[in-house]
């Protein structure tokens, strides 16, 4: 028998309009004493059904819904949810979608909590496939904690389905609860775990494949799917950088000069620089990528991964916002500006704004006349308008004639929902320097 909570009067019009979550001072009794957690039916003050799902008294957000439907009895049985995730999948699929990509991404899929990533990967010639799961929720960090047997029944279902060609014996899982979400739900943060494992597989130096932004086939990036940032690969940013391919390839189809700069600030392991490097070479030009990042061993991935696409390739170790300046001006043809989200809470506002503005400052400084800047930014709490503000100073600080021509944002695999405006957090725009 499911736990009942009630809604204030009133309080139903915002879920009822296919929003997934409640707020406590919503709920017409306190939550307090659930388990953390543990399923909930949602009905409204007069006691007709709303929603299921789950509840968590120690957090704001009290409710998240699973299920709008009153025949969905076990929302957070295994059955329930694997039958949530193939749905994903098979959008993913529609999508085209071959190789790597987000397989659940939280309320966006209908699953609150559970952020999956899905990566096709390639080790001594032999494919195989890992899960790499977040379970930022307390919901559903109780609904899976036997993991494993979960991912091994998802494994068989997607195998019955036509949905993966691998067996559980050529898959691998590994936890991610390193996020410090979590501490809003009362969970721990906890260091990354190899759930299931594949033999003579190194997650911590494999190759994954993903869906080529220039031509059908699929493109190989060197990552660490253990501890790597986030679940070891940025996927948000495919068609963005789709987009921004083509826009380049055909720019770059009515130039005399053959030789191609590319700054790829905040670089991570490569993608941009990486994706672009493939088109543009196989149109017989010559590339050269400056790779920018903090860290050592993403820039040791991110340049075994443009030399592989046959980049002429040079590395630089420092914070973007510091050694910007002591780069040349003028210098780059196509300058990639897409850091890590500056703002991850209210109070980071307006310091985050200020960070946007001088990364995007210098990248229009460093890009040639006749290039492009493509600038990007993933947070959540930076609105839209915020952002192109930003842009529009950093531009004026530099060139008196931009022109943006290319707006981007999520992929397939990033879905939104019209009802749930939270999600919407990845913005970008392709700028072109006159």
């Amino acid at each position: 028998m499911l736990t009942v909570w009630r809604l204030r009067p009133g309080a139903d019009k915002r879920i009822r309009s296919g929003h997934p979550w409640v707020f406590s001072n919503e709920l017409a009794a306190s939550p307090k004493g659930h388990p953390a957690g543990a399923p909930v039916e949602l009905q409204d003050s007069k006691g007709q059904f709303v929603a299921r799902g789950y509840g968590n008294p120690h957090s704001l957000i009290a409710f998240r819904a699973l299920t709008f439907n009153s025949q969905d009895a076990e929302p957070l049985g295994f059955s329930f949810l694997q039958n949530k995730i193939l749905n994903s999948w098979k959008v993913r699929k529609a999508a085209g979608f071959k190789g790597s990509f987000r397989l659940a991404f939280g309320e966006s899929d209908y699953i609150p909590g559970l952020v999956l990533d899905y990566y096709l990967v390639e080790q001594s010639g032999k494919k195989a496939q890992v899960f790499v799961a977040q379970l930022v929720t307390a919901g559903m960090n109780e609904a899976l904690l036997n993991s494993e047997e979960f991912f091994e029944g998802l494994t068989r279902k997607a195998l019955e389905a036509g949905l993966s060609q691998f067996d559980w014996q050529h898959t691998a899982v590994v936890i991610r609860n390193d996020v410090g979400i979590r501490k809003l739900e009362g969970l721990a943060v906890e260091a990354p775990r190899l759930l299931k494992s594949i033999s003579n597989f190194d997650l911590g130096h494999v190759e994954i494949l993903l869906n080529s932004a220039s031509d059908e086939g699929l493109i190989k990036m060197s990552c660490d799917l253990f501890e790597g940032q986030k679940t070891g690969f940025f996927l948000d940013q495919t068609h963005n950088i789709s987009l921004a391919v083509q826009l380049f390839v055909k720019w770059a189809q009515a130039q005399s000069v053959r030789r191609i700069r590319i700054l790829d600030l905040c670089c991570y392991v490569g993608h941009w620089s990486t994706q672009i490097t493939r088109a543009l070479k196989s149109l017989g030009w010559e590339v050269e990528v400056s790779l920018v990042d903090v860290s050592k061993s993403a820039l040791a991935f991110a340049k075994e991964n443009a030399e592989r696409e046959g980049a002429l390739v040079t590395v630089h170790e420092m914070d973007v916002l510091e050694g910007l300046p002591s780069l040349p001006s003028q210098h780059y043809d196509i300058v990639i500006a897409d850091p890590p989200a500056f703002i991850k809470a209210k109070k980071d506002i307006p310091t985050g704004k200020h960070a946007y503005l001088k990364m995007n400052t210098q990248a229009f400084r460093v890009a040639k006349r006749n290039g492009f800047v493509a600038s990007c930014s993933c947070s959540g709490l930076l609105t839209e308008e915020e952002f192109r503000d930003a842009i529009r100073k950093a531009s004026l600080r530099n060139y008196s004639e931009v022109r943006s021509v290319l707006r981007g944002g999520h992929a397939a695999d990033h879905p939104t929902l019209m009802q749930f405006p939270e999600g919407f957090y990845l913005k970008m725009y392709v700028h072109y320097l006159v």
